[in-house]
């Protein structure tokens, strides 16, 4: 992984109730091999045999360079990559922020369970520019060229002549670890007498692009009967800081955004603060975060203030990266964000 992504995955514990696992503790925490692949390996450019260890004994492998199946090792050939500037998606994104149509209908819809949606990542958005040196780049098979794919939660008992919020979620690291979002956002406090939809796009490049963003939404409301008015945008890690860049480039598209624990890297967020002023912001970060700059947050914030922003800023003290699964379950900060109505 590039130098530009040390630090966007935290270790620190996050709260999590009694009924779920434990071992579950933060967005990333996932079990890792003793001894790190090489970067050739990583990047697919080894000029050299890859040994998959146990399968057999070091002494029996063929060290010759030609081994095949046949010889019973684990010994194969490098096989030459596939060209990595051509993208696997075939219709072409909309100039500008103009909204992308899916070239793919959805499947059958069922109330209160999640639908994937990937037909928008037949749609290449390799007009923008690219920088094959570029650490922003971090899929080699170029996939964060295309659309994002999405999963879309319908409310319990969806009636398609009521007009529901959308809650817009954007996942922390580069990558989306499903099991914690999907927990996650299962247990996203919902008051029975406003139920919204949950979307949750999952993307391959390290920052969230708008536009992308953007189609996905649009997607939802082609499909779904979506109150305009009321969609709320949220993310945490990379997540919290992409909502500040979504939200800035789509100024008059929310109603309320909340990003908790913005990353702060690879550039600042803080120029955006103009951008998002206007919007109602609930915002928190953990003093002892040694993932994200808490001082970069806290910093965010007292700009915000300024400007005359609505803004709730929580420090949790001696937090550390997580704490997440607290304020999606809380109520009160739900449902402020619920009480929101764009542009009044």
């Amino acid at each position: 992984m590039s130098a530009a992504l040390a630090g966007c995955v935290g270790n620190d514990e996050t709260d999590i109730p009694e009924d779920v696992t434990p071992e579950i503790i933060s967005e990333g925490d996932e079990p890792n091999d003793e001894t790190p692949l090489p970067d050739c390996e990583l990047n697919n450019s080894c000029s050299e045999p890859i040994i998959f260890p146990g399968c057999m004994d070091q002494e029996a492998l063929n060290f010759d360079g030609n081994a095949t199946e046949d010889d019973g090792s684990c010994e194969y050939e490098q096989q030459e990559p596939e060209p990595t500037h051509i993208p696997p998606c075939n219709t072409t994104a909309s100039d500008g922020l103009n909204p992308t149509s899916n070239p793919t209908e959805w499947t059958e819809m069922q109330n209160g369970q999640w639908l994937a949606v990937d037909g928008l990542t037949d749609v290449s958005y390799a007009s923008i520019d690219y920088d094959e040196e570029s650490e922003i780049v971090v899929d080699h098979r170029l996939d964060w060229m295309c659309g994002y794919t999405y999963s879309v939660k319908i409310p319990p008992a969806y009636n398609s002549s009521y007009s529901y919020p959308i809650f817009l979620y954007l996942h922390g690291e580069v990558f989306d670890s499903v099991f914690f979002n999907n927990m996650l956002t299962n247990n996203f406090h919902m008051p029975e007498d406003d139920r919204y939809i949950i979307v949750r796009p999952s993307k391959l490049e390290l920052d969230w692009d708008p536009k992308k963003v953007l189609d996905v939404l649009e997607d939802v409301k082609s499909n779904l009967n979506v109150d305009d008015d009321r969609v709320y945008l949220t993310g945490l890690s990379m997540g919290g800081r992409g909502t500040f860049i979504v939200a800035a480039a789509l100024p008059d598209y929310f109603a309320a955004i909340m990003p908790l624990s913005p990353h702060h890297g690879p550039y600042s967020y803080l120029p955006l603060a103009e951008e998002v002023a206007h919007l109602p912001i609930w915002m928190s970060h953990g003093s002892a975060d040694n993932t994200s700059s808490y001082e970069m947050a806290e910093q965010m914030a007292e700009n915000l203030t300024e400007l005359g922003a609505n803004i709730i800023f929580e420090t949790v003290v001696d937090g550390g990266h997580g704490g997440w699964f607290v304020i999606y379950i809380d109520s009160v900060a739900m449902e402020w964000m619920l009480s929101h109505v764009r542009d009044q």
